[in-house]
């Protein structure tokens, strides 16, 4: 079996419990946060602080969700938990991208 350096970043617990406490909810959280600090006219170098947290997060929760999407009774739960993953994660990486150039114009 192969091995990554990564591994050990990953955690093996049902989907159900990777999907809703380490994945919406930290990550709605994190959002609420990075969006206060946005437009609270927080410094330039905050900012891409704050997008680059969010965008590292977004990157571990997806390997997350793929790792985690085998081990449910129904495997078109782990389809549509991949699907909205990579739905919202493309969402993070456009919406990061336009708000920083909206603050850098």
């Amino acid at each position: 079996m192969k091995t990554s350096m990564f591994n050990s970043l990953l955690i093996d617990k049902p989907l159900r419990e990777i999907f809703w406490f380490y994945g919406v909810i930290p990550s709605n959280l994190l959002w609420a946060v990075t969006l206060a600090v946005y437009f609270s006219g927080a410094a330039l170098s905050t900012v891409v602080l704050m997008f680059a947290v969010l965008l590292g997060y977004t990157t571990w929760i997806i390997g997350e969700i793929w790792h985690c999407s085998g081990n449910v009774k129904n495997p078109a739960h782990g389809e549509i938990a991949r699907l909205l993953t990579a739905a919202w994660a493309i969402n993070t990486l456009l919406l990061t991208s336009f708000l920083l150039l909206q603050r850098l114009g």
